[in-house]
């Protein structure tokens, strides 16, 4: 298997890797490979930092696809940057039929700081899109660029921990306190449970501005109909990421530390059994240190010196061959090992991302 055989075999790429590694313009180069090759495709981003539409050559993504022009492709590309809030109201919406109860939950204050604060779960929230942008039907590819993978757990494990969430006893309480006070007021004291929740509520109303114990109870009443929605949803979008159309591709750097963390996430990948595709190893050092390789005519003091830098290159291309060596062994047979060289330059356009698919295809 090659890294452009993924295209006829995938509908769904997860591109993932540590930080500062060009993941983000690695997903870009993908995404616009299978567009010059026929492909209608979109590339979702979740990176705040907005570096892939940097990399389109655009000022910004927007919140629903763009398309960027490709006049020699075959195919469609699209970008667009994940709106995390946006995101978890589509989802109310989708469960909540009746328009007026829609209307409650949305104008209920609490809900609103706490689907602001959604965006803590940026992971989940990124499954949850690439679920609905994949059965929508549009896309022959979808590329998701990651989070960093510091987060590489809490990525993997969203939809998982969303489906427990909504099922804990905790959650239960909330939804029905009284079942929890009959069965715990005998053992520890209904003065208590009470004193100890006024406490607790009155902190809230302070630092809220607002009765919270109110809106709590409106927003839980409003939302205890959509649990077990939220519960299948979740489900399916676990279901999703372990099909053999989807495909997950690790981006690294040849540096020890970066080898390292992918060799951790890959771990972490196939410990779940989801479908793992390969490894991209980008900013190789690529020299030949030949002396025939200078420029005739010039000084031999220069010469000296420009044979010096290129020695120590030649070490760094070394030491690349030996980390990218090891990723192999440590990675096993049966994935794709793709390199992309150190350019004198940084990704930022769509020539750009053309010259890294020329090293990668």
């Amino acid at each position: 298997m090659n890294l452009a055989s993924i295209f006829r075999d995938k509908r769904i790429l997860v591109c993932s890797g540590s930080g500062g590694v060009g993941k983000t313009t690695v997903a870009a180069a993908i995404a616009l490979e299978a567009a010059v090759h026929g492909k209608k495709v979109i590339v979702l981003t979740i990176d705040p930092a907005k570096r892939l539409a940097t990399a389109m050559g655009l000022t910004e993504l927007s919140s629903e696809p763009v398309e960027i022009r490709l006049p020699s492709a075959e195919g469609q590309l699209f970008a667009m940057m994940l709106d995390t809030k946006r995101t978890f109201d589509r989802l109310i919406e989708r469960h909540t039929p009746d328009p007026r109860r829609r209307k409650a939950i949305f104008n209920n204050r609490l809900y609103q700081h706490m689907s602001s604060m959604i965006a803590g779960s940026q992971e989940y929230m990124a499954m949850e899109k690439l679920y609905e942008l994949y059965h929508g039907g549009q896309y022959d590819l979808l590329v998701l660029d990651t989070p960093p993978t510091r987060h590489a757990l809490d990525f993997i494990e969203a939809p998982r921990k969303m489906v427990n969430m909504t099922g804990s006893s905790l959650l239960e309480w909330f939804l029905k306190p009284g079942i929890f006070v009959g069965k715990q007021a005998g053992r520890i004291g209904m003065g208590i449970l009470q004193k100890g929740a006024e406490k607790i509520l009155a902190v809230f109303d302070r630092l809220a501005g607002f009765s919270f114990l109110y809106e709590l109870s409106e927003m839980l009443s409003l939302l205890s109909s959509l649990l077990g929605g939220f519960r299948e949803r979740a489900q399916s979008v676990y279901e999703l990421l372990h099909k053999d159309f989807v495909g997950f591709i690790l981006v690294t750097s040849p540096s020890s530390v970066a080898i390292q963390d992918a060799l951790y996430f890959h771990q972490k990948i196939t410990g779940e059994k989801l479908p793992f595709v390969g490894f991209i190893v980008n900013r190789v050092h690529e020299v030949d240190t030949a002396d025939s390789k200078l420029p005739p005519g010039i000084s031999p003091s220069l010469r000296a010196k420009l044979a010096e830098h290129l020695q120590n290159y030649g070490q760094l291309a070394l030491r690349d061959q030996k980390t990218i060596a090891l990723l192999k062994k440590m990675g096993g047979k049966g994935v794709v090992y793709a390199t992309i060289p150190l350019f004198e330059w940084d990704v930022h356009d769509l020539d750009g991302l053309r010259r890294m698919n020329e090293a990668l295809f």
